[in-house]
């Protein structure tokens, strides 16, 4: 099965405020869905690098869409993100990016 793989980098100044999370894992990796795992970077870094592996080969432009849309929505600057997913649809992508967000707000 090939594999796709996409890098996204967004330097900003964050609207979120602190939070004590450092790692954080949402979702699996099976037929539809995707995981993602999230790790804080030091707190003086405004950049945030989402990587994307995907089986679902030949939608880079769709991917940057719904990050785009996500980090313009959420402003969530100073962390890595790793998406692993396995054919999920862009609600899906949404759904667990909110999830996320969720989480870091909670810690």
């Amino acid at each position: 099965m090939a594999l796709e793989r996409l890098e996204f980098e967004f330097i900003g100044e964050p609207e979120n405020g602190e939070n004590d999370w450092e790692y954080l894992h949402i979702g699996h990796v099976m037929s539809g869905d995707l995981e993602i795992l999230a790790e804080r970077l030091p707190a003086q870094a405004n950049v945030t690098r989402i990587h994307v592996t995907t089986s679902a080969v030949g939608f880079g432009s769709v991917w940057q869409m719904v990050i785009d849309e996500f980090m313009a929505t959420h402003k969530m600057y100073g962390c890595e993100i790793w998406i692993n997913d396995d054919g999920a649809t862009p609600a899906v992508v949404k759904l667990r990016l909110w999830q996320l967000v969720r989480e870091m707000s909670a810690k």
